[in-house]
Parts: C-alpha cells; structure tokens; sequence
C-alpha cells in the first residue's frame, strides 16, 4: 500500500532542495562552499532506511544533477546510486541516534562522491583533475555540508519515527 502523504511529502522536499540548491545557492558566487541539498537525501535515506533506499533516492538526486548540470548524462545517476548505496550498507549496524554517525556519513559520501565523480570524468573524457582541485572541493563542500548535517537530521529522523515520513506498517 502507498503512503501517498509521505510521497508528496518528499516529492516537495525534492523540489525545494532542488530549486535552492540550483536556483537560488548556486548563483550566489560561493564557489565550493555552496551546499548541495541533495546530498542529504540518499545519505539519510542510506542511515536511517538501508541501502536499497540509499540506492533509490541516490539515483533519483544523479538523475536530477544530469537533467540540469550533466555533461556526461547517467554519470551522476551511477555515481550517487552507489554512494547512497555504499552509505546504506556500511551504516547498517550503526546506532541511528548519535548525531556524529550523520555527520560522519555525510563528510565520507560527499568525499566519496566527489572523488568517484572526478575519477569517471577523467576515464571518460581523458582529463584528470588535480589532487589539490579535488581536495579543495571536498574539503569546501565538507565544511558547509558538515555544518548542516546535524541541523537536517534531527527533524529528519524525527519524522521518520513519529511524523510524516513514517513507513505505513502492516495491519492485519
């Protein structure tokens, strides 16, 4: 059965964090230190709902980066699937309440994910970027996107327990 409020929920959340990230933070000339809004939802989906749900909504935040900025279209859709894959099976054992792990998860899928992405640019296109380019951006990103981490999940996993975002749970 279909929790059609948690999918509208989501799907708004979706566009938000889309429209902010791409229509409004982007233009503001931060350079690296522009949070992605996007990152969030796979690696929480990762945490909090396995691997399979990290693996679904990492597809569908690459689909979204390839509709607007891919040059090479499916990259991003690869690249984010498996890191919210990857975040989802090695949090599995994790106690889901410490703070920490959301912070911790989301510096390691925003680094892995930054250098997973250049690695594939490079073999696809031929051109390698620098390790300093590549540790300038992680780092960057890691410092914003680290800030925000505890500040997203809290309500985030609250929902989850006891709001919106609750799974429907089988009735007999």
């Amino acid at each position: 059965m279909l929790n059609w409020r948690r999918n509208l929920v989501l799907t708004v959340l979706y566009l938000i964090a889309f429209f902010l990230q791409y229509g409004v933070l982007s233009n503001l000339g931060w350079g690296v230190f522009c949070p992605q809004l996007l990152l969030f939802f796979p690696v929480y989906a990762g945490v909090l709902r396995g691997s399979l749900s990290g693996l679904v909504h990492g597809v569908l935040c690459g689909l979204l980066q390839d509709l607007v900025i891919g040059r090479f279209v499916g990259l991003n859709l690869l690249v984010w699937g498996l890191t919210g894959f990857l975040c989802g099976y090695f949090t599995k054992g994790l106690f889901k309440e410490n703070y920490l792990i959301a912070l911790l998860s989301v510096f390691l899928v925003h680094a892995a994910n930054s250098l997973l992405y250049a690695l594939m640019i490079g073999l696809l296109s031929g051109s390698f970027f620098s390790m300093t380019f590549i540790s300038k951006i992680i780092l960057g990103g890691a410092l914003v996107n680290c800030f925000l981490a505890p500040v997203i999940y809290v309500p985030v996993y609250r929902s989850l327990l006891y709001g919106v975002l609750r799974p429907l749970t089988k009735q007999n």
